[in-house]
Parts: C-alpha cells; sequence; structure tokens
C-alpha cells in the first residue's frame, strides 16, 4: 500500500469519528463555560449539527470560486432567519432535518454533483436556518438568549468556513488526488452515519 493510499484511508476513517462526538459533550454542562461560550461549541458538539455542517463544508467546499459569494450570503442569511425564529419557536427539534440534510450533501460530494446555484443556494440557507433554530435553549431568555444564538452563529461559520477552504485549496487549486479521494470516502461515510442518526432521531 502507498503512502498516499493510507493517508487517503486515514483521513477518511478519521473524519466521520471527529463528526460524531459524544451526545453528552453537546447538552450536558460544561463548568467554566460562559453563555456565549457554549452556543460558540454546539455546532461542534451537537452530534445532528457537527454532522450537518461538515457535509456542508465537503459539499460547498468544492463549489469552485465563482460560487463562493453565494454560499457566504445563503449561510448567513439562514443562520440569521434560524436566530430570528428560534425566539417565537423556542426549539423545534431540527436534527432530523439537519441529518436528512447531511445525508444530501454528503451523496452530492460522493457522487461529484455540485448541481445548480438555486440548489447549492437553497440547501446552504436552510442548513444555516436549521442550526441556528436548534441550537437555542428555551429556558434562557433574554439578553443571555442572543449571546447564545450568536456564539451558535459565529461556531458554525467557523466550523464550515474551515474545512471549505481546505477542501478548495487542496482538492480545487493544487488537485491532489490523495485528498480528493479521502474526501469521497469520508462522504460516503457520513452519510451512512447521516442516514442512521436520521433514522434513530425519527423513531
Amino acid at each position: 500500500m502507498t503512502v498516499r493510499a493510507r493517508l487517503a484511508g486515514w483521513v477518511a476513517g478519521v473524519l466521520p469519528l471527529l463528526a460524531c462526538p459524544l451526545p453528552a459533550l453537546a447538552h450536558g454542562s460544561m463548568p467554566g463555560v460562559n453563555v456565549f461560550h457554549a452556543g460558540f461549541l454546539h455546532p461542534f458538539l451537537a452530534p445532528a449539527h457537527a454532522v450537518g455542517l461538515a457535509a456542508l463544508a465537503l459539499w460547498v467546499g468544492g463549489q469552485g470560486e465563482a460560487r463562493k459569494g453565494l454560499v457566504i450570503n445563503a449561510l448567513a442569511l439562514g443562520l440569521l432567519a434560524g436566530a430570528l425564529g428560534a425566539g417565537p419557536l423556542g426549539d423545534p427539534g431540527t436534527d432530523p432535518l439537519l441529518l436528512l440534510l447531511a445525508l444530501v450533501c454528503s451523496l452530492m460530494v460522493a457522487l461529484q454533483w455540485t448541481g445548480p446555484a438555486w440548489w447549492v443556494g437553497g440547501v446552504t440557507f436552510a442548513m444555516g436556518a436549521a442550526v441556528a433554530m436548534g441550537s437555542g435553549d428555551p429556558a434562557i431568555g433574554g439578553v443571555p438568549r442572543l449571546n447564545l444564538l450568536g456564539g451558535a452563529c459565529i461556531g458554525a461559520v467557523i466550523l464550515v468556513g474551515q474545512i471549505a477552504f481546505w477542501i478548495d485549496e487542496l482538492v480545487g487549486r493544487h488537485r491532489l488526488r490523495p485528498v480528493r479521494v479521502a474526501v469521497r470516502i469520508a462522504s460516503s461515510w457520513m452519510s451512512a452515519i447521516s442516514l442512521l442518526l436520521f433514522t434513530l432521531s425519527v423513531r
């Protein structure tokens, strides 16, 4: 087995594990963490949010330079809409939607299908809205709730932005074949994880 093949297999095995942290870390108490930081960590620690955003990042990272503005605007508007909707709706339970969107994104990566611009914008907007809406704690109100939602939105942007940046840099610009193979393998694993978690979430 070549070094490139080993690297591809290692990355493909590690990425899905990083995207599936323990639920207890996402919803349990974290001593020493204030409301803003709890919101910031939520997209990284809540399984449905982490899987959904990681799958979205793998997909939008391959959209190319021409669609960066579309992706950024759609994600920002989605997060804003979700944060505004989280006020009157509380926490409507968006995990099934997030996991369904994650399944769609990961399958599109595995199939190497970028999709038309309206589809990219719509899926990105829906993911952002679902993440923000599912990050609000109904037990927290007022300014602390705004801090919680603000932290969650910033965390979501950083998670998607970092993964998408490196996908674009390594696959889009430098065209590293081992990384491209690793991304496709990781997206296949992520689609299986998304389908499993989606089935469990709707039972």
